[in-house]
């Protein structure tokens, strides 16, 4: 009888850790972009970051206030630094800018993103926070 019982728990076990392990390669940072349209104004796009911490399945998503966000713009060699801007209360930080290619830093999480800004662009960083 207590062989039988241990055994019920054993597969259990591997049946948890399975799910666990399923669910842990779901995990990871996404990065998406939404287009917002092609109207310039004064020959400037404007583009959105908006950077969410994931804190896994049972931690939710909550917005990064007040980070650091740096533009580098391609000059068609390398990129150099051209402006910076915080995040707002709602992990939102927006840039007006001419066309061209750019890679934005989220300084405080070490990630950059290249982007090719021909229309208004919205990047949406959900940074898994337990994977970094």
């Amino acid at each position: 009888m207590n062989r039988q019982i241990l055994l019920a728990l054993a597969v259990m076990v591997i049946v948890l850790m399975a799910i666990g392990m399923y669910e842990g390669l779901k995990y990871k940072t996404e990065i998406y972009v939404n287009n917002l349209g092609d109207s310039q104004t004064n020959g400037l796009y404007t583009l959105k970051v908006d950077v969410i911490i994931n804190y896994g399945p049972f931690g939710g998503k909550s917005p990064l206030a007040s980070a650091v966000i740096w533009v580098y713009k391609y000059n068609g060699s390398t990129y150099s630094f051209y402006t910076y801007n915080f995040t707002d209360g709602n992990g939102i930080a927006t840039f007006n800018l001419p066309p061209g290619q750019y890679k934005i830093l989220v300084t405080q999480l070490h990630l950059t993103y290249t982007i090719n800004l021909n229309q208004n662009k919205e990047i949406i960083i959900e940074y898994a926070y337990l994977n970094s």
